[in-house]
C-alpha cells in the first residue's frame, strides 16, 4: 500500500510539472495513471478535471467535476459547478448543462458576479443552441482543410494575403514514435504561408526569419495597400506585443507597434473604416471590461495613434478574440466564450455604425458548435471566408477535440449573388424610376451593405399597438411597442409550462427573432443615416402581417397601426436626425420615402389556429408570433 502511494504521489509530482510546463495534455496522463494507482482522491481529481479541460478533453472533464462537485462539501472548489455547465455544453449536454448553471448561479455568493453573469449567459445559449440546431443554415458548405495544410497539431488564423495565398499560423513539429516531438527546443507557433492550385494544396512553407525567428510568432495581417505587414510576437511567456514589417524594405526587421507589459496584445487585423485605417486586436490590458476585449485604433504605417476598446455590445467580463472587420458593409466578426452560445467560443457578428458596434449576433449552425470556433475571416463580396475550430472531425491524436484546424466556408452563386459582385465590380449607372443616377463607389457600397440587412422582421404582440380600435394610426412607436411585448414574455412562458419543446421553442422566438429584429433595425438605421447624410434618396418598401383572429379589414387596419410604430421610430431616432429626410427639407438633397403595404391576414400561414377558445395556439404559439410583424424588405 505504500508503495502504491509513493507512486501516485510521483505521478502527481510529474502532473504539476507538465501543467506548469503548459503541456495539459501530458498532465493529464499523469494525474489519470494517479487516479488509477489511488482512485477517489478529490484533489487529484480536481488536478485531473482541470488538465483535461485545459487540453479540450470535455467529456472526461466534465466527469471527473461532477465528481468533485458532489464531494467539495467544504466549498473548497466552488468553481466546480461553473466548469462542470461549460464542459457539458462543450460535450453538446445542453439539458444538463442548463440545470447545472442553475445550481452555479444559485451557489454564488455575489449575484452580480462574473460567473452568475455566465450563469445567465449559459443558460440563454443552452436554450439557444437547441434553436440553432433545429434550424441550421443549409446554404453554406463549411470545408475542412485537408493536409497538408492542417496536420495532427494546431493550425488557426487562416487569412488571404495580397498575393491571393493562404496565410496562416501552425504550432508543429517533427513526432517519434510515440507522437512525442523530438525537439521541444523548436516547437513554438510560426507563420506559413501556401496556395491551392487546381484543388490541390502546396505544402506550406514558413515565412522568412524577419517574423519567424526562433519564439512564438502568429496571426498575419496587412494594411489596405499591402505595404505593411503586421503580426504578434511573444515577448515573455504568455504575453504578445504587434510588430510591423515595411515590405516595400529589405533591410526591414520589424518595429514594435505596440507592446503593454504584464499584458499581451494579439490577433491584428488592419481595415479600412470611414476612410482611416484602423487595428483592431485582442487585448488583456487595463481599461477594458475583463478578460481578452477587442481594442481598435488608426494606424499609420507602424504608428498606433490611438486605441479604445469596443464597447460593451461586443465586449464582456469574459473574453473576445479573432476580430476580423469586413470593410464591405462595417461588420465586426469576432469570437465570445461569454455571450449566449453553443459552448466554448462562438462566431458572432456586429455591425459599427457611428463608431459603436451594434447588438452581437451568433453567426448559428454550422459555423458555431459545442466546441471552439474561432477566428472568423470573411468576405462579403465572395460569401467566402476561413475559420479555425477544434470540432469533432479535425485531425486529432490526443481525443477527438484536442486541436485547431483550418476551415474554409463559402455560399453557392445563384445568378443574382454574380450580378451583385459584377455590379460591385464595375459600378454601373442605378435606376430609380424613369431616372438614371450614377453612383460612386461609396454610394453603392452604402446600398449594397443595407440591402444586404434585409429582410428585416419587427414582430408584435397579437392585436398591438392599440388593442380593439379600428384606427390606421398610433402615437406609439416600435422601442415602445418593442420593450411591451417583451414584458408580456412570461405569458408566453406560462401557456407553454407543461411541455419542455414549447418553452424552448418560445425561448428561440423571442432571442431570434423579436430581440435580434430590434438589434438589426437599429444597425440598419445606422447605414441608412450615413447613406441619406451622402445626400442619398432612399424608398424602404414595409409590409405588414397580422395573425388571423380577425376580420381581414380589422387587421389590414392593424398592419398600417405597426407600419406606424416603424415610421415613428425612424422620426424619433437619433433626437430626431432622421426627420429632415423623411419631409424632405435636408439641405443636402437626401430623402427616405417609406412605401407602406398593409396586407392583413392575406396571407398568413394557414396552419395556425385562429380559434378564441384556442389561445395558446392562436396567441401564444411561435405561428402566431411570427405572422404579427411587419418587414422591411426592399431598399430602392
Amino acid at each position: 500500500m505504500q508503495l502504491h502511494a509513493q507512486s501516485a504521489e510521483q505521478f502527481i509530482t510529474w502532473g504539476d510539472r507538465a501543467l506548469a510546463l503548459n503541456d495539459a495534455y501530458g498532465a493529464s496522463r499523469y494525474y489519470g495513471e494517479a487516479l488509477k494507482t489511488q482512485p477517489g482522491i478529490m484533489e487529484t481529481q480536481w488536478k485531473y478535471a482541470e488538465a483535461c479541460r485545459l487540453s479540450n478533453q470535455y467529456g472526461e472533464a466534465a466527469l471527473f467535476y461532477d465528481k468533485v462537485a458532489g464531494k467539495d462539501r467544504a466549498g473548497k472548489h466552488r468553481e466546480a459547478w461553473h466548469w462542470l455547465a461549460e464542459m457539458q455544453m462543450a460535450s453538446g449536454h445542453y439539458d444538463e448543462a442548463e440545470k447545472t448553471w442553475a445550481k452555479a448561479k444559485q451557489k454564488e455568493r455575489h449575484k452580480n458576479s462574473m460567473v452568475a453573469q455566465r450563469a445567465d449567459n449559459g443558460i440563454a445559449g443552452c436554450r439557444l443552441a437547441k434553436t440553432m440546431m433545429a434550424d441550421p443554415d443549409s446554404a453554406v458548405k463549411i470545408e475542412h482543410l485537408p493536409m497538408p495544410v492542417n496536420s495532427f497539431d494546431s493550425e488557426f488564423g487562416g487569412r488571404t494575403g495580397p498575393d491571393s495565398a493562404l496565410y496562416f499560423t501552425s504550432l508543429r513539429g517533427e513526432v517519434n514514435a510515440e507522437s512525442e516531438v523530438k525537439d521541444t527546443a523548436d516547437y513554438h507557433a510560426r507563420i506559413y504561408r501556401t496556395r491551392e492550385i487546381g484543388g490541390n494544396w502546396a505544402a506550406p512553407s514558413p515565412l522568412a526569419n524577419e517574423v519567424n525567428n526562433g519564439i512564438n510568432n502568429a496571426n498575419s495581417t496587412w494594411s489596405t495597400d499591402g505595404r505593411w505587414f503586421y503580426f504578434s510576437r511573444e515577448d515573455e511567456p504568455g504575453n504578445f506585443s504587434i510588430r510591423a514589417v515595411d515590405l516595400h524594405n529589405a533591410n526591414d526587421t520589424g518595429t514594435v507597434v505596440l507592446r503593454v507589459p504584464g499584458s499581451t496584445v494579439t490577433q491584428p487585423m488592419v481595415a479600412s473604416y470611414e476612410s482611416s485605417e484602423m487595428l483592431f486586436f485582442a487585448s488583456n490590458m487595463p481599461g477594458g471590461l475583463g478578460g481578452m476585449d477587442i481594442w481598435w485604433g488608426n494606424i499609420v504605417g507602424a504608428q498606433l495613434l490611438d486605441k479604445k476598446p469596443l464597447g460593451p455590445a461586443v465586449n464582456t467580463p469574459g473574453n473576445e478574440t479573432g476580430p476580423y472587420l469586413d470593410a464591405t458593409d462595417n461588420t465586426l466578426y469576432f469570437s465570445s466564450d461569454f455571450l449566449p452560445g453553443m459552448g466554448g467560443y462562438d462566431l458572432f457578428k456586429s455591425s459599427i455604425n457611428n463608431g459603436e458596434p451594434g447588438a452581437s449576433i451568433n453567426m448559428g449552425v454550422p459555423f458555431n458548435t459545442p466546441a471552439n470556433d474561432l477566428y472568423p475571416a470573411v468576405n462579403a463580396k465572395t460569401m467566402s471566408g476561413w475559420f479555425t475550430s477544434n470540432r469533432a472531425g479535425s485531425f486529432a491524436e490526443k481525443g477527438e477535440t484536442c486541436c485547431n484546424d483550418l476551415y474554409r466556408f463559402s455560399y453557392p452563386e445563384d445568378e443574382a449573388a454574380l450580378a451583385r459582385r459584377r455590379q460591385l465590380d464595375t459600378l454601373p449607372a442605378l435606376p430609380t424610376g424613369a431616372d438614371t443616377v450614377a453612383l460612386t463607389d461609396k454610394e453603392w457600397k452604402r446600398i449594397t451593405s443595407l440591402r444586404e440587412k434585409l429582410p428585416i422582421r419587427l414582430y408584435f404582440h397579437n392585436d398591438e399597438p392599440d388593442p380593439r380600435s379600428t384606427a390606421t394610426t398610433t402615437a406609439l412607436d416600435y422601442a415602445e411597442t418593442y420593450r411591451s411585448y417583451a414584458a408580456q414574455k412570461p405569458a408566453y412562458d406560462s401557456a407553454w409550462a407543461a411541455t419542455t419543446a414549447g418553452t424552448t421553442a418560445i425561448d428561440g422566438f423571442f432571442t431570434q427573432q423579436v430581440d435580434q429584429g430590434y438589434a438589426q433595425l437599429n444597425d440598419f438605421i445606422g447605414l441608412l443615416k450615413q447613406a441619406l447624410d451622402e445626400g442619398q434618396k432612399i424608398t424602404l418598401q414595409v409590409r405588414g402581417y397580422a395573425s388571423p383572429l380577425a376580420k381581414s379589414d380589422y387587421n389590414k387596419n392593424l398592419s398600417l397601426r405597426r407600419i406606424g410604430t416603424l415610421v415613428h421610430y425612424f422620426e424619433r431616432t437619433e433626437s430626431g436626425a432622421l426627420l429632415p429626410y423623411l419631409k424632405g427639407t435636408a439641405v443636402n438633397g437626401g430623402r427616405l420615402t417609406i412605401v407602406q403595404s398593409p396586407f392583413g391576414n392575406s396571407t398568413a400561414d394557414a396552419s395556425v389556429s385562429d380559434r378564441l377558445d384556442d389561445l395558446r395556439n392562436s396567441v401564444y404559439s411561435v405561428g402566431a408570433a411570427k405572422e404579427r410583424r411587419v418587414e422591411i424588405e426592399q431598399v430602392r
